[in-house]
């Protein structure tokens, strides 16, 4: 497409923006990784110049700068397509890739580990209101003997405490 405009284009989304930073956020997708994905689906894979910016969620006071790479159009497509899946921006693919940190699980599969950690954790949570009955119970008991199981009781009720504060983040997406 000799002389083509810059790979660009402002959206009227007429109403439905609410809609659409709500399907991107459920995605992990920014609004634009999301629009991206639905032309890609509607126009079909195309050689793509792919252009990678580093995330400014690892270094916010860092400046941010645009790299442009070239790469045969087999890798560009495998670098969408796995940025992708794991609902990050290509620039925080390449990033982690670059600094060696792990991946996370594709999108989809931390969606689900979450759907399935809330019921989970919403059990644990009864457990703990009847692991609280039970202490408040012990402690009316006057029997020294009993201090080393309140102790123990109280310890869990704790560590249950810390594991429904770190679970309701990852449910919450606060990861």
């Amino acid at each position: 497409m000799a002389g083509a405009a810059p790979d660009r284009v402002t959206i009227d989304l007429r109403g439905i923006g609410d809609a659409v930073r709500r399907a991107a956020s459920e995605r992990g997708a920014t609004v634009a990784a999301l629009a991206r994905q639905a032309l890609i689906h509607e126009v079909g894979p195309q050689p793509v110049a792919v252009t990678a910016t580093v995330s400014t969620e690892q270094a916010p006071f860092e400046p941010v700068v645009k790299l442009t790479l070239r790469l045969r159009h087999a890798d560009a497509e495998a670098l969408i397509l796995a940025a992708g899946a794991l609902g990050l921006s290509y620039g925080e693919y390449v990033a982690k890739l670059v600094h060696g940190t792990p991946l996370p699980a594709p999108s989809g599969e931390r969606r689900a580990d979450r759907a399935a950690l809330l019921p989970s954790t919403d059990q644990v949570a009864a457990v703990a209101t009847d692991l609280r009955a039970f202490i408040r119970l012990l402690a009316k008991l006057d029997t020294r003997g009993m201090e080393p199981y309140r102790e123990r009781m109280r310890s869990l009720d704790a560590d249950i405490r810390r594991h429904i504060d770190l679970a309701s983040k990852l449910i919450a997406g606060a990861d």
